[in-house]
């Protein structure tokens, strides 16, 4: 059960790290899930073909099925806001929220960078700049490099990333990254690849839960939960 929620959890953080918004743009935006690197089955059978985002002017919400239980990512770029919450069935729901000063206490550990290359791809309709994310960890000068293909047709606010890719202009719509599973590394693609404007999308979904548990940070409601899921392992 580990195993297999912290494989879902990878790509629905990455996943979150994709979805985009412009400020007058409600819908939803449908994006494919690509893995390249492996067949292991186990590795890819937790993967999902596809994952939706609901948009809201500058709010975001992400929701995946973890196989009973979900979980959701709610952004505002207005207000500088992020939501993650889990809903177990059985066990209840649980959220936690990132300020604009906890996020910015985790960008100070880090220095990015972005190339942005000149070179065109159309994605989604929508045409679309590779730029190249250099990530620093300034402790280790260790570096990430991810290639992202970004629209300035949706939103060139770099406040719409201010969670994901701080300072970008253009948001991204294919977004290339090489991430651990089960010990393998494999390059974890998410591609846009249809913009449906809908008025069903509605500003209250957008609205943090006023049930369920709030915990003080990310962190400890991860290790809440994985405590959760080795004690169901041992069972």
């Amino acid at each position: 059960m580990k195993k297999a929620t912290l494989i879902l959890l990878s790509v629905m953080l990455f996943s979150f790290t994709t979805a985009f918004a412009q400020k007058a743009f409600i819908g939803t935006v449908t994006s494919k899930v690509i893995i390249e690197g492996t067949d292991d089955p186990n590795i890819l059978s937790q993967i999902p073909e596809n994952t939706t985002t609901y948009i809201y002017e500058n709010r975001t919400k992400t929701v995946q099925d973890l196989g009973g239980a979900s979980l959701a990512q709610i952004t505002n770029g207005d207000a500088k806001v992020s939501i993650i919450f889990f809903d177990i069935p059985g066990l209840g729901k649980y959220y936690a929220e990132m300020t604009e000063a906890d996020l910015n206490k985790a960008h100070e550990k880090v220095e990015t960078k972005y190339n942005y290359t000149g070179e065109m791809k159309m994605i989604a309709g929508y045409n679309c700049e590779k730029v190249i994310e250099t990530i620093i960890d300034k402790e280790t000068d260790e570096e990430t490099t991810v290639t992202l293909y970004v629209s300035k047709d949706f939103c060139a606010n770099p406040a719409i990333n201010f969670s994901t890719h701080d300072g970008l202009v253009g948001y991204p719509l294919r977004t290339e990254r090489k991430v651990d599973m089960n010990g393998t590394e494999v390059t974890q693609i998410l591609e846009a690849v249809s913009v449906t404007p809908s008025k069903k999308v509605k500003l209250a979904e957008f609205l943090p839960p006023t049930d369920g548990k709030k915990f003080d940070s990310v962190e400890e409601m991860f290790k809440t939960l994985m405590g959760t899921g080795e004690e169901d392992e041992d069972e």
